[in-house]
Formats: structure tokens, sequence, C-alpha cells
């Protein structure tokens, strides 16, 4: 459908794809005829495919994020990365938020942004941990806001940010992984991942970049002795 779109078609795709690419949150399906009608939707996904990235669904609506292989691409050429500093952070709030509440039955669903029930964090509660001191976790919680990785603003409470919603499947499934085997290393399922990781025949996935993973295994330096 791509090559015979009519004017009126093509700028209705241009339209959906600039908003999804500078938009900070989910773009609602209602607001783009290229998002709300599938044919449109379509060449939407396809244009998107050109350039390595991907439309990814969100609650209401839709995101882009890059696709797997284009993520690894760029790793591998240190694109991206987080700090080690900024990825221990970022996993204490993301243990601290969501896994925690969600371990606990306090929160349903698999999203790691999500509108209620998450719990917020604070500078002061993270700096609980050992390893880190609280100038650090304090840059890194700016850093973090400034990537959409922790919501933006200045609020006391913090919680993950939109940037997350652009997660492939397949990372968000890692991000899970890469939490359960920080915070319980000697678990039988932590095992069976490692094992399975261990096993894999392709070469080990590269630290992923900002907007498509956060916690990578690197976090495994935190300590879980933080309160």
């Amino acid at each position: 459908m791509s090559a015979h779109l009519s004017p009126e078609e093509e700028a209705a795709v241009r339209d959906a794809i600039g908003a999804l690419e500078i938009a900070e949150g989910v773009v609602p399906a209602s607001a783009f005829p290229a998002l709300r009608e599938p044919a449109l939707r379509k060449v939407v996904v396809q244009r998107l495919a050109a350039c390595g990235r991907m439309l990814v669904s969100a609650e209401q609506g839709w995101v882009s994020g890059y696709d797997d292989q284009a993520a690894d691409a760029l790793a591998e050429l240190g694109i991206g990365v987080l700090s080690p500093a900024d990825r221990a952070v970022l996993a204490l709030v993301l243990l601290r938020t969501v896994a925690v509440p969600r371990a606990r039955g306090e929160l349903s669903g698999t999203a790691w942004v999500t509108q209620d029930g998450a719990r917020p964090t604070s500078i002061a509660e993270l700096n609980h941990n050992r390893n880190l001191s609280k100038k650090q976790i304090t840059e890194s919680v700016r850093k973090l806001r400034t990537l959409g990785l922790l919501r933006p603003g200045h609020r006391a409470g913090i919680l993950p940010g939109p940037a997350l919603y652009r997660l492939s499947s397949q990372r968000a499934a890692w991000l899970w992984e890469d939490l359960l085997m920080l915070a319980a290393p000697d678990s039988s399922y932590a095992r069976v991942l490692r094992a399975r990781r261990t096993a894999r025949s392709a070469p080990s996935r590269p630290d992923p970049q900002p907007s498509s993973a956060a916690a990578s295994d690197h976090t495994a330096t935190v300590s879980m002795e933080d309160g």
C-alpha cells in the first residue's frame, strides 16, 4: 500500500511517525488516522522498520522504539549505553517501585510504566544502598529523568519514566529476568535463567541502549542490603 498512497494518506503517515518519534509518552491511537486505521498503521510499521524502529502498543495508544537488532548494533558501538552507576540506580528504582510491589500482589500487569499502583521511591530511600553515595544517586536520578527513564520533573516521588514504554517485548522480559537475578540470585528460577543464558549459542547480548532496556546484568554490583 505504501507505493499507492494518496497525498492525504502520505501526510497522515508522516504526521503519525513524527508524533511517535518526538512524543515523551504514549500517542493515543485516536489522535492520528494512520494509527487508528489498520491499513495506514501497517505503512507506519513498514516505514519505522526501514530505519530500525518498531511500533509498540502501550496502554490506549502507541510508541516507537528501536528494534532489538538496531538496539544491539548501537550498544556495540557504545551509543546510548548507561553508565554502571546510572544502571544501578535505575535497577533500584524499578525494584522498589514496580518489581517488589508486583511480587507482593500490590500491582498487576507486566508493564514497567503504570499510571496506578506503582509505589514512588525517594533519594533518601535509594540512599539506603551501601554501594552508592547520595551524590551519585542524585546525579543519576537527574540524568535518568532527562533521558525519560524516570518520570521527568522535580517531584519528590521517583517513578519509572515514559522511555520504558519503548521496550520491545523481548527486552522487557530480559529486564524482568535481570532484576529477578539481582533480587534473588540464589533462587531456583535465577539459577535456571543463568543456565539458559549460558547455554545460548548466540553471542552474549550487549548492554542495551537506554531507550530500549535499562537495568542490564551489570546492575548485579548493587548491594541488596539496602533496607
